[in-house]
């Protein structure tokens, strides 16, 4: 069992995680190793500097128009500053001195660090009689939670465990207590058992424990790689989670009486380790400042469906956030949205988003990459530097069918420069402070990654997201607009696309694409390998002292490095599931396995032509049309990632078709280093 008393305290640990990498700051500038392992610039600055040290300008502010025009690297979205007249959005801007920026850090820090004195949670803050939305759960249901599971006869000696591998979390080092039955929470330092990183028990005013449980955002934005007694960091503090099932969560929560549990009908995701945290069609269309035509639009906007969740560590060096760049990154309120008390559309909500949201951000954007916990072969990598920044893929000879992007045809050009050899050279980059920031949004006809996300995030929702509370209102109009940036009088006559994620840690990430449809990234640079239907392995299940008749234990999936992870192909180990059509009358159809059996038929299905065309036109409609898993079977059917299925197509980065194999091979030994 898990021994709270035994943890590392929060402090230590991220003094572990934020420590600036002695690779970065020491690399030769004409080297081709070095990272700096994303995280902050400003932060990273501060390392040993006095409180009243003045800040330096973030290089993220230095990607605007005109920038690196010409150069290898190419962006084509830029900073915007939501907070030239803070008084007007009541929201404070950027820190100013390295104390100040401490300060919001360390406040983030006690809100996002589960099991602190004041830690944060789904649509409750602080308080854990926050509002009326009732997204709390007692140690009581917590502790009862077994019963739905079905299969035991008492509550199981690894129920800490259990729960974890059910959902999809892991354990952080430093302290997270819940109390175990029969027990004061109050009288054994939070209670002797132990949750898993995605849950927390929530403090009350007077700083004693509260009994009350709920979500914490590392449901979503941290999971498990490896173990941290082993290779691997363990849990990966804003790696983005590939392990969740919050419908699997709901689902069982909605049995104990648990009333947010109400939300299982949205379904937010259908597939484990996917969710759909940014739908922001709904959002818009729930938090006000629509009109009678964008809530038209809004309706048949369609769904964006679920999606893998990007790194937190790299936000700091990205102007813009999500998939398809829709928000500047200096709109901190969105990142606080579902802490928010009254699921943050009334103005108890926004109050606690202003005053919240950028301490938060300085927190998630502190957050570094972990190291590749194997040996790297230095000469095959340095070769793989060189082919990422310098080798065109549309080269004379290369005869790539891909419409050519912007820049010097490399990943470099779309992902950014890393290398301190190119980060230096005044041909890739107008700066070296621009080092690993990536801010092109490559046109969906080049990346041509599956385009249902982009295609809900319609011109009405571009629209009606610039007069809600997250567009930032007082900047309509300025250059500094802070609304939806994919709004056609914001873009101009850039394409609509997917921005290219910086790759720092990205080792640590998969599976791939936005949506997760690729496991490893020999298949996202070579796409004939790419499999149509797969599961990744699942956790072995532990032994039980009597038979487990129904078969109601659910693992997760596995995080072992030295049995889950392909060190070649740098991703989790899967299997292939063989293709399977069921009756689409069949009310028991299972949507996992409709696929076409003829793999020179690359027409999606039937049944997957009728579901898309009313999940592409109608909001929530592939939310509320799809059943929550009842029975064991079902929740296993769970970890199939079928491509046939809407919005989980596995095409994309086609133009990589066009490398060798050695290539291939060189360039992920390369981003091993990062």
């Amino acid at each position: 069992m898990f021994d709270p008393s035994l943890r590392i305290p929060a402090c230590a640990l991220l003094a572990l995680l934020l420590a600036p990498p002695a690779a970065a700051s020491q690399a030769p500038e004409d080297a081709l190793l070095g990272s700096s392992r994303g995280g902050s610039f400003v932060w990273d600055f501060c390392a040993g500097k006095p409180d009243p040290t003045p800040l330096p300008p973030d290089p993220r502010t230095l990607s605007q128009p005109g920038v690196n025009e010409g150069k290898a690297v190419h962006f084509n979205t830029w900073w915007k500053d939501c907070h030239v007249d803070p008084e007007a959005v009541q929201e404070v801007g950027p820190a100013e001195t390295c104390g100040e920026l401490r300060e919001r850090f360390w406040r983030g820090d006690l809100l996002l660090d589960s099991g602190s004195p004041g830690v944060g949670g789904l649509f409750t803050g602080t308080d854990p009689d926050a509002g009326q939305t009732n997204s709390t759960f007692s140690a009581a249901q917590y502790n009862a939670v077994w019963r739905v599971w079905g299969g035991f006869l008492s509550r199981p000696a690894n129920f800490d465990e259990l729960v974890a591998e059910r959902y999809g979390s892991g354990f952080a080092p430093s302290p997270n207590p819940y109390p175990r039955p029969g027990e004061d929470p109050n009288l054994t330092d939070g209670g002797s058992g132990t949750l898993p990183e995605m849950f927390t028990q929530l403090r009350s005013a007077d700083g004693s424990w509260s009994g009350e449980i709920t979500v914490t955002c590392h449901a979503c934005h941290s999971g498990t790689v490896g173990s941290a007694d082993g290779p691997g960091p363990g849990l990966a503090f804003g790696g983005g989670s590939s392990l969740a099932d919050l419908n699997l969560f709901l689902r069982d929560f909605l049995a104990l009486g648990y009333e947010a549990s109400a939300a299982v009908v949205l379904n937010l995701n259908h597939t484990r380790g996917r969710n759909n945290a940014s739908l922001i069609n709904l959002a818009f269309a729930a938090g006000g400042g629509t009109t009678p035509e964008t809530a038209l639009g809004l309706l048949t906007s369609g769904s964006t469906a679920d999606m893998d969740t990007p790194s937190w560590w790299n936000m700091g060096h990205r102007p813009a956030k999500f998939v398809d760049g829709v928000f500047p990154m200096d709109s901190p309120r969105v990142d606080a949205v579902f802490y928010a008390p009254d699921i943050g559309i009334f103005e108890e909500g926004k109050a606690w988003m202003r005053e919240n949201g950028p301490d938060m951000n300085v927190w998630i954007e502190a957050l570094k990459a972990p190291e590749y916990p194997y040996a790297i072969d230095t000469a095959l990598a340095e070769e793989g530097a060189e082919l990422f920044h310098t080798l065109d893929l549309w080269a004379p000879g290369r005869d790539n069918p891909v419409r050519r992007p912007e820049g010097n045809g490399s990943c470099a050009s779309c992902h950014g420069a890393y290398a301190p050899r190119y980060v230096h050279d005044p041909e890739f980059l107008d700066t070296p402070e621009l080092e690993g920031i990536a801010a092109y949004i490559v046109p969906l006809d080049i990346i041509g990654s599956d385009p249902e996300r982009l295609l809900a995030n319609n011109e009405a929702v571009q629209q009606a997201g610039t007069n809600s509370f997250f567009g930032y209102p007082p900047t309509i109009g300025t250059d500094q607009d802070c609304g939806p940036q994919n709004r056609e009088d914001l873009r101009g006559d850039r394409e609509l696309g997917y921005l290219a994620p910086p790759l720092y840690g990205v080792w640590a990430t998969a599976p791939y694409l936005h949506n997760g449809s690729v496991p490893n990234l020999w298949e996202l640079l070579e796409p004939a390998d790419r499999v149509r239907i797969w599961r990744r392995v699942s956790k072995p299940a532990p032994t039980l002292p009597f038979p487990n008749t129904f078969g109601n234990v659910i693992m997760g999936y596995d995080t072992d490095l030295e049995r889950a992870f392909d060190p070649v192909k740098v991703g989790w180990r899967y299997e292939e599931i063989a293709c399977r059509v069921e009756n689409i009358l069949n009310p028991s159809v299972s949507p996992y396995v409709n696929c076409n059996p003829s793999e020179e038929d690359q027409e999606d299905p039937l049944a997957e032509q009728i579901y898309g065309m009313l999940y592409s036109n109608v909001l929530l409609a592939w939310n509320i049309f799809f059943p929550p898993p009842l029975t064991p079977l079902q929740m296993e059917d769970r970890k199939i990632f079928n491509t046939w299925m809407f919005a989980q197509g596995n095409e994309g980065h086609e133009f990589n078709a066009v490398l060798s194999d050695a290539e291939r091979l060189a360039i992920i030994e390369y981003l091993k280093t990062l």
